[in-house]
């Protein structure tokens, strides 16, 4: 491990903590209100107005487009007064469809941190907080968070870092999307490859909901969703092969982005991906980036994943009753997850990204994962 990159002192880093929690503060009521887009769509404005345009009071504009310029989020020419983003800018906070789109952090971490009474309780009592009792907020954030992970990595990048994968897709397979969420991930995959066939499941059936609206607005035969959880597969093979119609499985190809660490039972959650393989089939799983070792994750992703984990993953797992691993579990705590549900092969992917590390898993042994 090397130096610490951050060698300001304790007490000026705090200064940049609370200054950045505030910030999202702000940055929250600025997506809310329309102020981001609103400033984008007019250009080079004044305070007054932006706030005649959003239908606000001037003061509290003229104060937000202050802390936004001191935030960097927002441009001033001092000579004209006037108040302007940049086309970096404008990508980041206002484009949802750029690649660089992350304003969608800010509408899932203020909730988040409202959760803070609530997380005084459990670290008290132990349990957790269920995700259905989240801030309904925080699924739609979460899709928002990463839809440029699907719009623009998932099949550009990642699915093609793993060698033969997309040529499969091209050819045609039978494709299981865990913990799909709202789904975008499954539409993309279902758009860049129409030979394929997809299968999209998520426990949260509001999710689910979105995810079928949003496949409608893409009408694509190839694809279809379920109010699943992985677990519960095999039970929906058994009712669809007693109704004659024949069970959703075996898959060629399972993907699993961002889910794992939270399911409440990740081994068996696995154990059940191994028993929806077909032969020669395989797993596409991804992680947060970061390690089980603390002082490897003192870097931004490090700090965001380590800090996210209480108010989101951990307690989510914990209040089902769940192994709760948090969210950063690293290469070693997959690698013993895949052992443990009896897959032979575990290959970390050499796919470049700064926010997720990617493993594929073959070779499933119905024994050993019945262990």
């Amino acid at each position: 491990m090397g130096p610490d990159p951050d060698q300001k002192p304790i007490a000026e880093r705090v200064v940049d903590d609370v200054g950045g929690a505030l910030t999202v503060g702000l940055a929250y009521v600025g997506l809310r209100l329309g102020l981001f887009s609103g400033l984008a769509a007019s250009g080079r404005t004044t305070s007054v107005a932006l706030a005649q345009r959003s239908g606000l009071a001037e003061r509290y504009v003229r104060e937000w487009l202050r802390a936004m310029v001191a935030s960097r989020y927002v441009e001033h020419d001092p000579e004209g007064g006037a108040f302007f983003m940049t086309p970096e800018q404008v990508a980041a906070l206002v484009d949802e469809g750029a690649r660089t789109f992350a304003a969608g952090a800010f509408q899932f971490a203020l909730p988040s941190l409202l959760l803070t009474p609530r997380l005084l309780e459990v670290f008290q009592s132990g349990g957790g907080i269920a995700f259905g009792e989240l801030p309904a907020e925080i699924p739609a954030a979460i899709a928002r968070m990463h839809r440029p992970w699907f719009d623009h990595l998932l099949v550009q990048e990642w699915l093609a870092g793993a060698p033969g994968l997309v040529e499969a897709l091209g050819r045609g397979i039978s494709v299981l999307d865990v913990g799909c969420g709202a789904g975008r991930s499954t539409v993309a995959m279902a758009t860049a490859f129409p030979r394929s066939t997809f299968l999209g499941i998520d426990p949260h059936g509001p999710s689910i909901v979105e995810a079928r609206t949003l496949a409608g607005g893409e009408r694509l035969p190839n694809l279809a969703f379920a109010v699943r959880s992985i677990e519960s597969l095999a039970g929906a093979s058994e009712d669809s092969a007693a109704a004659g119609r024949g069970g959703p499985t075996p898959f060629d190809l399972i993907v699993a982005i961002d889910c794992v660490h939270d399911m409440p039972a990740p081994v068996s959650g696995l154990r059940a991906m191994g028993a929806a393989l077909s032969k020669g089939g395989s797993v596409f799983w991804s992680e947060p980036t970061g390690s089980r070792e603390p002082l490897e994750n003192r870097n931004p992703q490090g700090k965001l994943r380590s800090n996210l984990s209480p108010f989101h993953c951990l307690t989510v797992s914990l209040a089902a009753g769940g192994a709760g691993l948090g969210t950063i579990i690293g290469e070693a705590g997959a690698r013993e997850l895949a052992v443990q549900a009896g897959f032979a092969s575990f290959e970390k992917l050499p796919i470049d990204s700064p926010a997720q590390q990617f493993f594929r898993l073959r070779d499933y042994d119905v024994a050993g994962g019945g262990r």
